[in-house]
Parts: C-alpha cells; structure tokens; sequence
C-alpha cells in the first residue's frame, strides 16, 4: 500500500512537474519571508531600545492641563524606583518664511531625552537655536540663517503677561534628531493649520517661564537593563504610575 502511494504520488508529480516546481517555489519563498521577518523584529527592538538608552529617553511622562510645579518634582522624586525627573517647557511657535507659516515645537534642551547632533552645534546662546534636517531641505535655509519666531505671550506668578522668549530672532547653530519625534507626525497644535510642522531645540535660558511646567519627564532606576516595550518594563511602568 505505502508503495502504491509512493508510486502514485511521483507519478503525479512527473505529470504536473511545471505546477509542482511553482507550489514548491512559493513554499520556498513563503518560508523564506516568515523566517526574515522573524528575524528582523527581534533587531528592530534592539535597536530601538540601544537609541533610547543613548538618548536617555524617558520611561514616564507627566502632564497637567494646569501646569506642574516645583512641588509636582518633589513629591515624584519622593517615589523609591524614580531616578531622575526633570520639568520642561514646550510651546508652539509660528515661522513665517516666504509668506508661508509653519509651526515648530520649542524644546529646551535638557538631560533627558537629549537631541542627536547631526551637524554643527547644540544652541548655547540664548539667540540660537538647532532644528531638524527637513527644515532646513524643505525651508530653503542652513546652518548660520537666521529665523523669526512668533511666540504667545505666557504669565508670570503674579498673573501679568510677559514675553515667552528672551529673543524671538535666533540663529541656527545645529542640525538635531530627537527622541521624541522618531516618526514623521509631529503632532497637533492650536496655531496654524493646527499641526507641528517641525520640532526646535533652544537655550532653556531664553525662556522667560516661572516655576510652572508642560511636562515632566521621569527616569526609572535600572530602567536601562529592560528591553523597551517588553512584559517586564511595562509592568515596572505601571508600578510606578500608580
């Protein structure tokens, strides 16, 4: 009986030896782009997770609709698997360069979730800033250029208007990346066409802000020896949310 099937089955195969060799070769080709697939998700995780580790991205962010205080950090700082906290401003601000205005995102700079140097330098002054290598493409602008930044008006502590930025008009020193942009959206904003166009990197001396923050970015200890994303890092992030 097996050797009737055997026979039969070599028979069939010599008749439909086109057909045969075309089912193989997908099979080959199926097998082949399941096993590189496997093989690639693995790499990009680890990349990913090296990127974030250099950049000292960070593991929780904190946000307030009424701004975060000085009070805000202490009381995180208080928390036993935090590490390293850090507030930060970040506004929209309107360019307006041949007629056209786009928005960019002002980042001061900082230790958590530090820019990639490109080219150039990282601003130092308060009248420079870095941006993104798509602005300068896109903008028809380099390295030395000057750029006018309009910016909203913020308050102090005792409710009066003041100027958001030291300088409006700032050099540009550097070409970034940055953690916190690793796709193209930049997200939305409530100027312009309501979206960031581009992100920028500026002195955290130029701004005029008081003791309250956007953000608060926070580190977890040993948060470096988990893998971004896995079971374990997640589970470590909950923790310390709750």
């Amino acid at each position: 009986m097996k050797k009737a099937l055997i026979k039969d089955s070599v028979k069939q195969i010599k008749n439909t030896f086109k057909r045969f060799i075309s089912i193989l070769l997908m099979a080959f080709l199926g097998v082949g782009f399941f096993a590189g697939i496997k093989a690639t998700s693995p790499d990009m995780v680890y990349t990913i997770d090296k990127y974030y580790d250099e950049q000292n991205a960070y593991d929780i962010q904190v946000v307030s609709t009424l701004g975060l205080t000085n009070q805000d950090l202490k009381e995180i700082a208080k928390i036993e698997e935090v590490e390293q906290i850090e507030g930060t401003y970040e506004k929209d601000a309107l360019v307006d360069i041949d007629r056209a205005e786009v928005v960019v995102k002002l980042l001061p700079l900082k230790n958590i979730n530090a820019p990639v140097l490109i080219e150039g330098n990282l601003p130092q002054n308060v009248n420079e800033c870095a941006v993104e290598k798509s602005f300068l493409e896109s903008k028809n602008k380099k390295i030395g250029d000057f750029i006018e930044l309009k910016v909203e008006n913020s308050k102090n502590d005792d409710g009066e208007e003041i100027q958001y930025l030291k300088e409006n008009n700032l050099k540009i020193v550097g070409v970034v990346e940055s953690p916190l942009y690793i796709s193209s959206d930049r997200g939305t904003s409530t100027l312009g066409a309501g979206k960031v166009n581009y992100f920028m990197y500026i002195s955290e001396d130029n701004i005029n802000a008081n003791d309250i923050y956007t953000q608060i970015y926070v580190k977890m200890k040993d948060s470096n020896a988990y893998i971004t994303s896995s079971n374990e890092y997640e589970k470590k992030c909950r923790k310390i949310k709750k």
